[in-house]
């Protein structure tokens, strides 16, 4: 089943690398006369394996390159430098002999470096090797950058995407044609196309007591296609993460938790083996390389390097073990640095990020290569300052955290760049961003940037204006039969502050007109401040309203009358009527973490065909009421992306909170009344471990009198889809309320028991267990403006189901067998059910 939500993973880039992968295209590189260029391939000596990762430089150089997922590298320099040295986790380095100024074709092999354990008389709870752990593990308090009550430090970050392997059918194509020369050559002579390249300089500020934190951004310079240009990716990558550390327990990337090798338990995950020590400046440092217990799990392989006088990392340097549980993430390696501050403080030093994702992968043949997505992004580290006086000062004192940008830092000049970086350009990376901008004028790139920009969005870029919503193009119900939508709003290109949209649609049953209508105005400012005003004259379900978007946040509407629910039914999808609608709303977000909404709106439901309105046996045509609302949103170090009017909340690791308090006068026949509502939801995502937690409660009560389509009726779900925070067993209007609270959790395990058992380990399947809980109470006084449908129940009894599932099959799909332990339905929906849904997850 696919939800009309935009699912964001909740962590990292992982988001953005799917928004990526709708871009198709890659590679070819020109030499440049008299440079040495050198390419080849690197594999394991006894294996013939490919050796991902391995570092290649020109010795006594910082001049460099990694090799790629499957062993390629590729390396050019103006420079005569004649001897290449060849290093990787687990293997003896080997300097290799090159002739300065032609092209040098190697084929090196690796002899694996082997630990001989007998040789070092490591047993499984003694020796060296654990005591030296133990002493690490135990100073990680101590050392921790994370530990400081205050601290402050300058970061320079790049950030590098392209497409890896574009087939021959994409570089021949029509669209490429006449870009032969945006394709770049890797070594093994595939075509990768580069796609974003960012920097970074940023001043963060930072403090525990009572938090606060202040990124100001000094400079910003940003090459990217299309949308991801647009969207700034930088800024969300968060300048405020330092992203890896090695010192925690876990480290959360790409909405995933990897055991580090520090982990408190890691004796549970890892092997450990002390490889060497060196005396450097007079004190010992200890290399120890670890490796995976068993398959399966999300652990490393590599090494790490520690100081014997405080037993704090200089050096840890590890590559993902495997990746079959995973989806996507076909590689990845973690390499971090860390100095002391005056001698004395541990802090950062460097961290950097490489993965390739894989856009079709493949379990059977990895070798194959398939398109790809490589992800890099490094951070450096320096004028790091600790435990200094004095609090951070944020633009808003009740505020907690910000990130403002200095004037004039989106348009630094070049010479600021050459002097200002942390560390240089190299080749590649210079050759990177002067090829994204022959590629953004390609025809084909802002057709597929277009169709990325419309999965967010919704809307189709035409230039001026935008056609959309494509969920609404199309559809059909037993009110209104075939159902077809037109609709346009005004795209960037008339203004970035004002926007006008609107459409009409057609039903073909009951041959009625509806549509559309609104405008809105972004004020310029440094936090969000919108004024809009709408109008919707469209068919709804019962039940369906904009509260439900305080869960499902970043979908495009709250309606779950669409295409897809309709083929998939189990039960006839009846329960429709006609809303009016009126709306004006301000949203106004004082500082990152607190927005309030104010909404002020005219309402009528027209008399459900199926279920008609009844007030004492008579019918009544319809009911309306004014409503007002004032809604508080709570949230606490988010991340998220701002597109002109549209908002996506991409990630928190704390609750997100809402609070709506409203009223206003509801009208029936010739009758009126006055109401109130207080309602509020919760939601949060825990990670214990490898294992994920996330629930979610909403609760309400409606004060006065109200029909009961503006009532509590609890989202239930008559497809054969599974829906998060909906009552999967339930029908639709089955129950309604003016006072109750619903909770949603859900546990995924993430393969920790599948990956144990012999047979399972390489399907990469995970295990999901879920309940879903309801108490709810309605007052007979609310019949006095119109009759309850014969077919609701009385909820006496809370209602309660659980579910066990499978995640991860195919890598696309949740299946989840549910049971309804109570109470009977009195509609006949089932005890039991097997539902299914389609989730691009990592």
């Amino acid at each position: 089943m696919i939800n009309k939500a935009i699912n964001y993973p909740a962590r990292n880039s992982f988001t953005l690398i799917t928004i990526l992968l709708g871009f198709l295209t890659i590679t070819s590189f020109t030499c440049i006369a008299q440079s040495t260029v050198v390419k080849g391939k690197i594999a394991d000596a006894d294996s013939g394996e490919p050796i991902p990762y391995a570092n290649i430089v020109f010795k006594n150089t910082m001049i460099g390159t990694i090799s790629d997922s499957t062993g390629y590298f590729q390396l050019t320099t103006r420079e005569k430098f004649d001897r290449l040295l060849i290093s990787a986790v687990g293997f003896f380095p080997q300097s290799v002999k090159v002739e300065a100024g032609t092209v040098n074709e190697l084929n090196i092999a690796l002899k694996e470096e082997v630990i001989d354990i007998s040789e070092i008389k490591v047993s499984p709870d003694e020796g060296p090797i654990r005591a030296l752990m133990g002493r690490i593990i135990s100073a990680k308090v101590v050392n921790n950058p994370d530990k400081y009550s205050r601290f402050s430090y300058r970061k320079y970050t790049k950030w590098e995407y392209h497409l890896n392997h574009v087939g021959k059918g994409i570089i021949d194509s029509k669209a490429f044609r006449n870009n032969q020369s945006v394709f770049q050559s890797n070594a093994d002579s595939t075509k990768f196309l580069p796609l974003y390249f960012s920097e970074q300089l940023v001043y963060n500020e930072v403090q525990r007591y009572p938090p606060k934190a202040k990124s100001t951004v000094i400079a910003d310079k940003t090459s990217g296609i299309g949308v991801l240009n647009d969207l700034e990716i930088s800024g969300y990558t968060s300048a405020l993460d330092m992203e890896v550390n090695f010192y925690s327990n876990f480290i959360n990337l790409f909405d995933q938790n990897f055991v580090s090798p520090l982990a408190e338990n890691g004796w549970f995950y890892y092997k450990y083996f002390l490889s060497d020590s060196t005396v450097v400046d007079g004190r010992k440092q200890y290399k120890v390389t670890f490796i995976p217990r068993r398959e399966g799990d999300k652990v490393f392989k590599g090494y790490l390097t520690a100081d014997s006088r405080n037993f704090s990392l200089i050096e840890v340097d590890g590559t993902l073990s495997g990746a079959s549980s995973l989806n996507f993430l076909k590689s990845m390696r973690l390499k971090s640095n860390y100095q002391m501050v005056n001698d004395t403080v541990p802090f950062y030093r460097r961290n950097q990020i490489d993965a390739v994702f894989d856009y079709i992968p493949s379990q059977n043949n990895p070798s194959k290569k398939h398109l790809s997505l490589y992800f890099s992004q490094a951070a450096t580290i320096d004028s790091v300052t600790v435990n200094q006086p004095g609090d951070v000062q944020l633009t808003v004192k009740n505020s907690s955290y910000e990130t403002i940008k200095l004037p004039g830092s989106d348009d630094m000049p070049a010479s600021y760049w050459e002097s200002g970086r942390l560390e240089p350009l190299n080749e590649h990376e210079r050759m990177v961003t002067s090829v994204i901008e022959t590629v953004n004028q390609i025809k084909f790139i802002r057709f597929a940037n277009n169709l990325a920009r419309m999965g967010m969005t919704g809307y189709y870029d035409f230039g001026k204006f935008e056609f959309g919503p494509y969920a609404n193009v199309f559809n059909f119900n037993k009110l209104e039969g075939v159902h077809i939508f037109a609709g346009l709003r005004t795209s960037s290109e008339i203004s970035t502050k004002f926007m006008v949209w609107g459409g009409l649609g057609y039903g073909f049953d009951n041959r009625k007109i509806n549509g559309i209508f609104g405008a809105g105005y972004k004020f310029p400012t440094i936090y969000r401040q919108m004024l809009m005003f709408s109008y919707d004259d469209k068919i709804v379900r019962s039940g369906e309203n904009e509260k439900i978007l305080n869960l499902y946040e970043n979908m495009l509407s709250p309606t779950e009358n669409n295409l897809v629910s309709q083929f998939f039914t189990r039960d006839e999808f009846d329960e429709l009527y006609r809303e009016q609608k009126a709306q004006l709303k301000y949203e106004h977000e004082w500082y990152p973490g607190l927005l309030h909404k104010i909404g002020a709106s005219y309402v009528r439901h027209y008399s459900p065909p199926f279920y008609p309105f009844l007030q004492g046996g008579n019918p009544l045509g319809s009911v309306a009421a004014a409503d007002f609302y004032l809604d508080t949103r709570l949230s606490w170090k988010e991340k998220l992306i701002d597109d002109r009017f549209m908002r996506v909340y991409m990630s928190s690791d704390y609750p997100i909170i809402h609070l709506t308090v409203g009223g206003g006068k509801v009208f029936y026949g010739d009758q009126s009344n006055f109401y109130g509502k207080l309602l509020g939801t919760i939601k949060q995502g825990i990670y214990f471990g490898q294992a994920y937690l996330h629930y979610a409660v909403e609760g309400g009560v409606y004060f006065g009198k109200l029909p009961y389509t503006m009532l509590d009726i609890p989202r239930g779900n008559e497809t054969v889809g599974y829906f998060s925070y909906d009552f999967n067993l339930m029908n639709y209007m089955e129950f309604i309320h003016d006072k109750y609270i619903n909770a949603y959790v859900e546990y995924h395990l993430n393969g920790f028991l599948f990956n144990r058992v012999p047979g399972l380990k390489k399907a990469g399947l995970r295990e999901v267990f879920s309940a879903k809980g309801m108490v709810g109470s309605l007052s007979n006084k609310h019949r006095d403006i119109v009759d309850f449908p014969v077919n609701i129940s009385e909820s006496g009894v809370p209602y309660l189901e659980v579910g066990a599932g499978i995640e991860n099959i195919f890598r696309l799909f949740r299946v989840e067998a549910i049971w309804r332990v109570t109470p009977s339905s009195k509609q006949g929906a089932p005890v039991f059910g097997v539902r299914a849904k389609f989730e691009l997850k990592l």
